[in-house]
């Protein structure tokens, strides 16, 4: 048998591209300042996941006026090209991620996995009993001794499908928390309140630019971000 290595995925990074006025660090980060009418908002890079890529945004609301801010009040526009000034080809457009949906998401595929859990402790027990029944009906010590092996076997199997679920089961309540406690929700921010979370768009693996939109109720915005990419091996990003 000949053995092939895997390949390793790309590593992105999104760099900010915009005017040095609007920008500034803090512990490595680079935070973006937009303003309208009294109406503040600040992104950041925070991080690239398998399929996904994510902004941590904070509204300040210093407005006279209650101001919605939702995942869909933010979309992009991926270009191939890498700078704004010419930005190239248009590739795709996207609205950031549901956390809704991402949550509702979570909670049926925790209701499926009970469902299928029940299902295969209810198949468990009814094995066992056929398993001890031909043990009781079992003619020779041989054919004993290999139900009460099997009974044996049949109980390691559950062990490990259990632990398997809780393990699952953890990994999806994680998730769900997560989206819950650390993403940015749909809020009507009063004068003077202020929110802050995540924003989770789809990566397009083919964009060297980022058009970031903005759309709090009438106040828009926008920036930039450049995408680079990391292959495992080369000393170059793309």
């Amino acid at each position: 048998m000949i053995l092939q290595a895997c390949s390793p995925e790309p590593v992105y990074r999104l760099k900010a591209k915009a005017n040095d006025n609007q920008t500034s660090f803090y512990k490595g980060v680079e935070y973006i300042h937009l303003e309208n009418d009294s109406v503040l908002v600040t992104i950041s890079y925070y991080e690239h996941t398998s399929s996904m890529f994510a902004l941590d945004v904070e509204v300040i609301n210093n407005s006279a006026q209650i101001v919605r801010v939702a995942p869909d009040s933010f979309a992009y526009k991926s270009y191939s090209g890498y700078i704004p000034e010419n930005p190239g080809q248009l590739l795709t457009f996207n609205q950031a991620k549901n956390p809704e949906q991402k949550i509702l998401s979570l909670d049926l595929a925790l209701s499926q996995q009970k469902a299928n859990q029940q299902t295969d402790e209810l198949l468990f027990y009814t094995l066992q009993g056929l398993t001890v029944a031909n043990g009781v009906m079992a003619e020779t010590e041989e054919e004993q001794e290999e139900a009460g092996e099997q009974l044996a076997q049949n109980a390691v199997n559950q062990q490990i499908d259990r632990a398997r679920y809780h393990h699952r089961r953890a990994s999806l309540r994680g998730s769900k928390k997560f989206w819950k406690a650390e993403a940015l929700r749909i809020t009507d921010l009063w004068p003077g309140e202020s929110i802050r979370g995540l924003v989770y768009f789809k990566t397009d693996p083919n964009a060297k630019l980022y058009h970031i939109l903005i759309q709090l109720d009438k106040f828009h915005y926008d920036t930039w971000f450049r995408q680079k990419k990391y292959q495992p091996g080369q000393k170059h990003y793309q």
